[in-house]
């Protein structure tokens, strides 16, 4: 006699079979793209900062905002660039660790981690060593007003 049972595999269904003689259900073999897809999305996360004349208006004004930034630096999704907002604003409040991060934003691990790893990645935040607190870097405006400083000499000489 044969069972039908229904079980979540990495947000796949899939129907094992179980049988009176096998007490556990038998699922069919991964065929490792779910980690492949995941290592080339890891491997992708990182900023390019676009400068857009358009912003300059805003910027003069106090209009340009948070989410403008992570629109300008990050090739996020919507869900993502929510979700960087958040992780900047939870730190900026206090440092915070991983899982507090996921309990207070209530995230996925796995968006957060591909999150934090990009705003790590472009010197946003940062922790010593895993497992401690995240935390914002103050010192990111000093390295992009060392860049504004070396164009400025680059473009005058």
């Amino acid at each position: 006699m044969e069972e039908q049972i229904s079980t979540q595999n990495r947000g796949k269904t899939t129907t094992p079979v179980q049988t009176a003689e096998t007490a556990s259900p038998v699922l069919p073999k991964r065929t490792g793209k779910t980690r492949e897809h995941y290592l080339q999305q890891k491997s992708q996360q990182f900023a390019y900062f676009k400068i857009n004349k358009e912003d300059a208006t805003k910027l003069e004004s106090m209009q340009f905002n948070i989410y403008d930034f992570i629109s300008a630096s990050f090739a996020f999704s919507q869900p993502k660039k929510e979700l960087a907002i958040g992780v900047l604003n939870a730190l900026k409040t206090k440092p915070s660790a991983f899982s507090e991060l996921v309990i207070q934003l209530n995230a996925k691990k796995s968006s957060l981690f591909l999150v934090c790893l990009s705003l790590e990645r472009a010197g946003l935040i940062e922790r010593k060593g895993k497992g401690e607190p995240y935390h914002l870097v103050t010192s990111f405006s000093d390295m992009l007003a060392s860049y504004a400083k070396w164009w400025k000499f680059w473009a005058e000489h």
